[in-house]
């Protein structure tokens, strides 16, 4: 049976991704190489990718851009988090993972009303953007997602475009899964002490005071901003842990759902970073503020690796996170009442 064009280019299209996922490439290039890809056989106008962080599902770093212009990071807009990622775009993306749904566009998560979303009528309609498809990379967890945009005069994704996506999902999932255990693997073998950085951020999202050590490691997270002092251009990570923290404040679901102020975040040089957010208390007439915290990944903050990558039992979670902790198999056999050689297996 001779193949058509259509299935030709799509055919060449999960294969190229299956390359690319396999080619051992930094997570924020192969997100941005598979965007361009897909591009051939599922046309779009602007996309957008992020990394996440498997122990939240938390957004570590974004960018975005035109298909056929490379990419570039996406501005931490404050906004964009208040208003659209923290009230709808984190739902939808754990939706579609507790779904074990890959892939979906806007109009179907809507019921085919897009005025039923807050990023539809509030941002896409009013810069010409119609639907969008999105896409989670899973490997047993969340690794990070795409959205492809495209124009409102444009016609909708059809149904094999979006199975498309499905298809080559898994493979970009175990692609960047693969790029981070291999950052995990090159931090442990170099891990240094460092003094953590501490980090003042007013309710305007401008910097009030930062440590020396908190200035430096920011720029682990990426070029700064020549305005990231005065709130126009803080690292992704930062303005994140402050909104998690901003939504565990409020009351009913939103306190559960955003229940854990803290983010494990990979910079471009490959060594994580943990990032913990609070709030102080109104005094003396100063209003309260975010004081972010940001220091080195300890071994414990990065059990969650082991963790999700490799499958474990509950008991061997609870054996794992213990030896992290520093207890031995002497102590760990006593607090789980389990002999010191079951421990050792």
């Amino acid at each position: 049976m001779v193949a058509t064009v259509s299935s030709f280019v799509s055919e060449r299209t999960v294969s190229e991704i299956q390359r690319l996922s396999a080619a051992g490439l930094e997570a924020t290039e192969l997100l941005g190489r598979t965007a361009r890809a897909l591009h051939r056989a599922v046309p779009f106008d602007l996309y957008a990718a992020a990394t996440t962080d498997p122990a939240s599902n938390l957004i570590t770093e974004a960018f975005g851009g035109q298909p056929d212009a490379g990419y570039r990071r996406r501005p931490a807009n404050v906004t964009y988090f208040e208003r659209f990622y923290f009230q709808e775009g984190f739902d939808l993306t754990v939706s579609l993972l507790r779904q074990r749904r890959w892939a979906a566009t806007l109009s179907e998560l809507t019921h085919g009303d897009l005025d039923l979303s807050l990023c539809y009528r509030d941002a896409l309609l009013p810069a010409g953007l119609g639907d969008k498809l999105l896409a989670i990379f899973v490997d047993r967890v969340l690794w990070g997602d795409v959205e492809l945009y495209r124009g409102i005069d444009s016609p909708a994704f059809t149904p094999d475009q979006i199975d498309l996506v499905r298809r080559i999902a898994p493979h970009v999932g175990a692609g960047l899964k693969t790029a981070t255990l291999r950052s995990r693997a090159q931090q442990a073998a170099t891990d240094t002490v460092d003094i953590p950085g501490v980090i003042v951020i007013d309710q305007a999202m401008r910097v009030v005071s930062a440590t020396l050590a908190a200035e430096r490691l920011l720029t682990e997270l990426g070029p700064l901003d020549p305005g990231w002092r005065t709130g126009g251009g803080l690292p992704v990570a930062v303005q994140v842990v402050v909104g998690t923290l901003g939504q565990s404040l409020t009351s009913g679901a939103a306190r559960s759902r955003f229940s854990v102020p803290r983010l494990q975040v990979r910079g471009p040089g490959g060594r994580w970073l943990t990032l913990h957010a609070s709030l102080t208390e109104p005094a003396f007439g100063r209003p309260a503020e975010w004081v972010v915290v940001i220091g080195a990944a300890r071994g414990e903050d990065l059990a969650w690796l082991t963790l999700v990558s490799y499958g474990l039992s509950a008991r061997e979670e609870e054996v794992v996170k213990l030896v992290v902790g520093g207890l031995s198999t002497k102590q760990i056999g006593e607090r789980l009442f389990i002999a010191e050689h079951t421990v050792q297996r």
